[in-house]
């Protein structure tokens, strides 16, 4: 008896072993390193979706990186581009998050603050983000392609 106790023990602790070794392989496939073209949609069906540029850095298991988007006010018709880096950045598996904060478009105020989940893909990342400034929050699609560099 004590033998049939030993091996399922053995065999349970061997599927366990490589079960998880089968799903840390599988979180390891997935690297969001790189540039990727953000698209957020909007509610107005006039206006044209808002793009931002998303770079990317996975490394040793930390996920870094910046967010860029057209600033205001525009200057003889051309916005600022304006770069910030994004903050609380996670990778589970396809399972994307992290955080931005900007500050206002003019004059002085509170900063606003963005959370960005998302999956990954292949080249595409969709998902959700919240805004929330001064008291309100709002919720939006998003979607990024990976861009050639």
């Amino acid at each position: 008896m004590k033998l049939q106790r030993c091996i399922c023990l053995t065999t349970a602790l061997l599927f366990l072993a490589v079960t998880n070794s089968t799903v840390n392989a599988e979180e390891s496939v997935v690297n969001p390193t790189g540039t990727w073209k953000v698209t957020i949609s909007s509610t107005n069906t006039q206006a044209h979706p808002a793009a931002q540029t998303l770079k990317l850095t996975l490394n040793g298991g930390t996920l870094t990186g910046t967010l860029s988007y057209n600033s205001s006010p525009t200057v003889n018709g051309k916005a600022h581009v304006a770069e910030l880096p994004i903050t609380e950045a996670k990778l589970h598996g396809s399972e994307l998050s992290f955080n931005f904060t900007h500050p206002p478009a003019a004059g002085n105020g509170p900063n606003a603050t963005y959370s960005y989940q998302g999956t990954i893909s292949g080249d595409t990342i969709k998902g959700t983000f919240t805004m929330e400034w001064m008291g309100q929050t709002r919720t939006r699609n998003w979607e990024a392609k990976r861009l050639n560099e």
